[in-house]
C-alpha cells in the first residue's frame, strides 16, 4: 500500500513538472489581464476541466491507439515522447517571453461566452496539456498501472485547481517575474525527463 502511495505521489510530481502550472499560469494571467475576476476564475476552471478530460480520455484510449492502430511499443513511445518534451522545453525556454508580452487586449471586445469558447484552444490544449504530457501519461500507465496514472492525474489537477483558483492572490504576492523564473527552472527538468525517457527507451529497444 505504501509503495502504491509513493508511486502515485511520484507520478503526480512528474505530471506537474511536465504540465508546468507555474509557467502556464503566467501566460494565462497575461492572456486574461483586464478581465473581471469572476470571469477569469471561470475561464481557468473551464481550462482545467477540459484539460482534465483530455488527460483521462487519452489515459484510457491512448494505449489502445498505440497497440492496435499505430502498432508501436511503449519504448518507441518513450523515445518519441521524450523527444517532444526536449523540443518543447527548449522552445519554451527560448520563446516563452514572446507569448507573455503578446497583446491580448482583443479579449475585451468579446462577450463571456466567446472568451470561453476561444480560450479553451489553445489554453487547455496544447498549452497546458500537450503531446509530451499525453505521451507521459501512457508511459506511466504502462510502467506502473492505470490506477497509479489515474491517481497521479487526479492529484496533479487538484493542485492546479487550487493554484489557479488563487491565481490573482498569488500574482499579487510573488509577482509574474517569480512565476516566470519557476517556469524556466521547470523547463530544465522537463528537458532532463525527456532525455531520461529517450535513454530508457533506447536501452530497451536495443537490449543494452
Amino acid at each position: 500500500m505504501s509503495s502504491e502511495i509513493y508511486l502515485i505521489f511520484f507520478s503526480s510530481i512528474t505530471l506537474l513538472a511536465i504540465l508546468n502550472p507555474f509557467g502556464n499560469l503566467t501566460q494565462f494571467l497575461s492572456m486574461s489581464d483586464g478581465l473581471p475576476l469572476n470571469l477569469r476564475k471561470k475561464l481557468f476552471r473551464y481550462i482545467l476541466y477540459t484539460a482534465f478530460v483530455i488527460m483521462l480520455v487519452f489515459l484510457f484510449l491512448g494505449p489502445l491507439f498505440m497497440k492496435y492502430i499505430f502498432r508501436i511499443s511503449l519504448d518507441e513511445l518513450r523515445v518519441s515522447g521524450g523527444l517532444v518534451l526536449i523540443i518543447m522545453s527548449i522552445k519554451n525556454l527560448l520563446f516563452s517571453a514572446k507569448m507573455i508580452m503578446k497583446d491580448f487586449s482583443f479579449y475585451q471586445e468579446m462577450d463571456d461566452r466567446e472568451i470561453l469558447r476561444q480560450s479553451l484552444i489553445p489554453m487547455a490544449f496544447p498549452m497546458l496539456v500537450g503531446p509530451g504530457a499525453l505521451a507521459s501519461v501512457v508511459v506511466i500507465s504502462g510502467d506502473c498501472g492505470i490506477d497509479i496514472a489515474l491517481g497521479g492525474i487526479v492529484i496533479a489537477f487538484i493542485f492546479m485547481f487550487v493554484l489557479f483558483h488563487f491565481a490573482a492572490t498569488i500574482e499579487k504576492i510573488v509577482g509574474k517575474l517569480i512565476l516566470h523564473i519557476f517556469s524556466r527552472i521547470a523547463q530544465v527538468f522537463i528537458a532532463a525527463m525527456g532525455f531520461k525517457m529517450i535513454v530508457i527507451g533506447l536501452k530497451d529497444i536495443f537490449h543494452l
